[in-house]
Order: structure tokens, then C-alpha cells, then sequence
């Protein structure tokens, strides 16, 4: 079986191998280009389709949200450890 994964050079963060998705013949959301590979498998979501897809030039153009973490775990953005509080200002709140 073929390796799918790039070899990191210090042993971190390992890029996926590109899979090629070519005779799927999906096409970017924003510019309608044909896209041959994916650094994953598509899914097929309930609607039928494989939802919004982009090249690699658009995909690097669009903006990026700063992750949160979100949820009510560890570092869900300012709600605290516990998860219960919604942050912001209160009165006698010690920062």
C-alpha cells in the first residue's frame, strides 16, 4: 500500500499525500476551475453534492477565522475553563 503522507522534517506536522479526485469532476466554488486533487477524500454530503470546494489559488485567497476552540471545553475562546461563563465585564470580575 502506497504511503499517504508527506515526511516531515523535523517529525512534525505531516501534510497529506494529494488524492486524486479527477474522475469525480468536481469544480472550484469561486472560479469554476477544474480540480484534479485534494489533500483529502471528499465527502458526499445528504444534499447529493460535495458541498463547496475550492483550487488551491482560491482556497489561499480566502479569509481565515482564528480558531476559538469554541465548545465548552478548555480554552473555549474567553468563556474560561469551566465553560459556564460568557466573559465580558461584570462588577467585582477579577482579571
Amino acid at each position: 500500500m502506497e504511503d499517504q503522507t508527506t515526511q516531515g522534517s523535523q517529525g512534525g506536522y505531516q501534510r497529506p499525500a494529494p488524492i486524486d479526485v479527477s474522475s469525480l469532476g468536481l469544480t472550484c466554488t469561486m472560479c469554476g476551475a477544474k480540480i484534479d486533487t485534494l489533500p483529502f477524500q471528499p465527502t458526499i454530503r445528504e444534499d447529493g453534492t460535495y458541498g463547496r470546494l475550492y483550487c488551491k489559488g482560491c482556497n489561499a485567497k480566502r479569509p481565515r477565522r482564528p480558531f476559538s476552540g469554541g465548545g465548552r471545553g478548555f480554552g473555549g475562546g474567553n468563556r474560561g475553563f469551566g465553560g459556564g461563563d460568557r466573559g465580558g465585564y461584570r462588577p467585582g470580575n477579577q482579571y
